[in-house]
């Protein structure tokens, strides 16, 4: 079969086959479509405590069913239990959604193909915590700003499906409610873990909430040595929200977040020494002897010689405020961040220095209405942010800051204009007619011996979906999109180490279709879906200094077609059932058939003969899976994650990394009702694999330093006491 031009039907057959099946009992799975009792019994627990600033888990999921299109939920119990480091381990089991270690502590995400290969500012994703931006106005995410541990539950959003949040790019949007004293009421947490690798983390938290106050706040201490050399972590996460209601229903809540993320980079290594010695930091770069006994020039000393790291302390003040008005509310809030980067990597590109100010308001109404005699929902919304970023490069000697190299002053501008209107043409079958019109200027005034450069994008982009209720536990939908990503800075300028490059936006149409629901002994979430990509973001890590400098530029045309499928089996036989036990196997699969479909041209206009070949960055097939077993106050699970082969590292398709299976065990007890004893063991087999790439052209002619191996076998293990 061609999957160049038709998705596998296989799967499509089998997809109508469930949608269609008989009904039976319901139960909540693939952690976003609860049955009708679950949702009504948690509204009576929950309700109560829940917040218009803060809806609780079970209103989330109420407004992500009615989304047409893919989505993923995850709530805090589903990864907690997990040695979880990073927002990226918190979303392994979301179809969709790929996600890998560059290092100790940053992760790669990347959802439908967005930001397939770029280096350490991610960009495709419209990050947010509690409806509020976290990335960046200059259009990248720092994904360490989040801490795993004060998070209650995530929305994803996959492509244009994020419009309710203004998203029209390739990834979408992600969206992590935090704990508020209204949802936890007044409670405290004492979280300690220990591991591998000289791991240690700490953790509290505190939660209060009277009849007009409620107050939270978590603070992290975490500290490893990392699995390779040079990879040591420091650092300190705290986040806090106070949220205040006034009569007539009105609510507003504070968010402050301060972070200190610090840690040590190993760098990348040629692919037979990165599986041959995968805890190795990166080798020093040579040239020469030139002749018999000649001298020896080293280009670059490597990691350890030269400190490499990234270190970021960020703070962060936002506000959010919910005004009920009749039938329509009205929410409005904004934010201002401080983010200050010191990033010694190699000599080529040395101390990379960023201090950067930001700030943004947005306005969001909602309501419903009468249509033409047919009842409708609507949003309407707007975000305007601005930033200067005082960006410098210093020589890198022996990790301290030599000479400053360039220095340039960065201003980033976004308009966003949204609005979505939801029409119900019959009790089953709703019609959504939505539009987002997007505007962003990028400018880079340098200083000192550089290139001055400034561009403007702007676009409209339509969105149509239908979503029908097959009956009250199924659902089928679909959807029609224009999506828009305008270059950020770390694209424009190389991150800050090359001289402004003006990039085209990238552009891109997707169709979808899909469904989700559950029956007796099944829950499901399918989506298929085929992109149309023009000027797509491509990466080329340049050969002879480690693979770690990128320049990008923009592709003619690409295609992203894939399958999305998540489904959960309950297993509990009667005798089991009766024991007050559960067995349920988890189950999430993602097909990625990203290509080009033509030639490109980089900026020095060499074209490649790339047309048919695969993108770089990203394997074709991801399969993650657990088995669980509950029983009274224990439980226990084997999870597995399957790649049959790795993504090519290159976009002439010379070098493909090898596949891997990962096998994992995690086990926890409820000693008391306050005290809860854990463990988790990842990688059993200590299997060496190839966990990141960064990709360049032709692997076999430069022979880049490019791959990252993944983590050995390691055993993490805490404990939990809530007062």
């Amino acid at each position: 079969m061609n999957t160049k031009t038709a998705l596998p039907a296989a799967l499509a057959v089998a997809c109508a086959a469930v949608v269609f099946a008989p009904s039976g009992l319901r139960a909540q799975g693939v952690g976003q479509q609860p049955a009708a009792d679950d949702v009504a019994d948690e509204i009576t627990v929950v309700g109560k405590r829940s917040s218009s600033t803060a809806p609780g888990a079970a209103v989330a999921r109420d407004i992500l069913e009615r989304v047409p299109g893919g989505i993923g939920f995850v709530e805090a119990d589903r990864f907690l239990e997990d040695f979880a480091q990073s927002i990226g381990d918190t979303l392994i089991f979301t179809p969709g959604v790929f996600a890998d270690t560059a290092a100790q502590r940053e992760t790669r995400i990347s959802i439908r193909g967005s930001g397939l290969n770029s280096s350490f500012e991610r960009r495709g994703i419209s990050v947010r915590r509690d409806g509020v931006p976290i990335s960046r106005a200059s259009g990248s995410t720092e994904f360490q700003e989040i801490d795993p541990l004060t998070i209650d539950y995530i929305e994803v959003f996959k492509g244009a499906n994020g419009l309710r949040y203004g998203a029209a790019s390739l990834g979408g949007a992600v969206n992590i409610l935090t704990p508020t004293g209204r949802g936890r009421g007044n409670s405290a947490t004492l979280r300690a873990e220990g591991g591998s690798f000289g791991t240690a983390r700490a953790s509290g938290s505190l939660a209060l909430a009277g009849d007009r106050w409620d107050f939270y706040t978590g603070v992290t201490g975490l500290r490893a040595d990392g699995y390779r050399d040079h990879s040591d972590v420091r650092s300190v996460y705290a986040h806090a929200n106070l949220g205040r209601r006034f009569d007539g229903g009105a609510e507003t809540r504070m968010y402050l977040t301060a972070i200190s993320d610090n840690f040590e980079l190993a760098g990348s290594l040629a692919l037979d020494d990165a599986l041959a010695n995968p805890t190795a930091a990166g080798r020093p770069v040579t040239i020469g002897p030139f002749f018999p006994g000649g001298p020896v020039t080293v280009l670059d000393p490597g990691p350890e010689a030269d400190d490499w790291d990234r270190n970021l302390d960020v703070f962060r003040i936002a506000n959010k405020t919910v005004v009920p008005l009749g039938n329509v509310t009205l929410e409005a809030g904004a934010w201002y961040a401080f983010r200050e980067l010191d990033h010694a990597i190699t000599r080529f590109a040395g101390v990379i220095v960023h201090e950067e100010h930001e700030a943004g308001g947005f306005l969001r109404l909602t309501g419903d209405a009468a249509l033409w005699g047919l009842s409708s929902d609507w949003v309407l919304g707007a975000e305007v942010v601005a930033s200067d970023n005082d960006a410098r490069r210093f020589e890198n000697v022996s990790g301290e800051r030599g000479a400053l190299r360039t220095q340039s002053d960065q201003d980033a501008r976004n308009v966003l204009v949204y609005g979505q209107l939801d029409i119900a043409l019959s009790d089953t079958l709703t019609a959504f007619l939505g539009v987002q019109s997007l505007a962003t200027f990028r400018d880079s005034d340098n200083l000192l011996n550089a290139v001055d450069g400034d561009v403007s994008e702007s676009q409209l982009n339509p969105r149509f979906g239908l979503l029908w209720d097959i009956d009250d536990s199924a659902q089928l939908f679909f959807n029609v999109n224009r999506g828009f990503e305008p270059a950020g800075i770390s694209d424009l300028t190389a991150g800050g180490i090359l001289d402004f490059t003006p990039l085209e936006a990238q552009q891109a149409w997707t169709v979808e279709l899909g469904t989700r629901g559950q029956r007796e002994r099944i829950a499901w979430d399918i989506a298929f879906y085929r992109s149309w990509v023009e000027h797509e973001f491509i990466d080329l890590a340049q050969p002879g200094f480690a693979g770690v400098v990128s320049a990008t530029f923009n592709a003619d045309e690409t295609v992203h077609q894939g399958i999305e499928l998540g489904f959960d089996l309950f297993l509990t036989p009667a005798p089991l059932a009766e024991l007050g036990g559960e067995l349920r196997w988890r189950n999430a699969y993602t097909y990625n058939d990203f290509y080009f479909a033509s030639n490109p041209e980089d900026l020095d206009g060499r074209v490649f003969a790339f047309d048919g070949n695969r993108l770089a960055g990203v394997p074709e097939h991801v399969y993650v899976s657990e088995l669980r077993l509950d029983r009274h106050r224990w439980y226990a699970a084997v999870n597995f994650r399957w790649v049959p082969d790795g993504p090519f590292v290159d976009f002439a398709n010379t070098v493909q990394v090898p596949g891997y299976e990962l096998w994992g065990v995690t086990a926890g007890i409820d000693v008391t009702d306050k005290l809860r004893v854990f463990v988790s063991a990842e990688n059993l087999s200590d299997e060496v694999y190839i966990s990141n790439v960064s990709t360049v052209a032709n692997q076999s002619v430069e022979n880049a330093r490019v791959f990252t191996p993944g983590q050995g076998r390691a055993v993490f293990g805490g404990l939990s006491l809530a007062f």
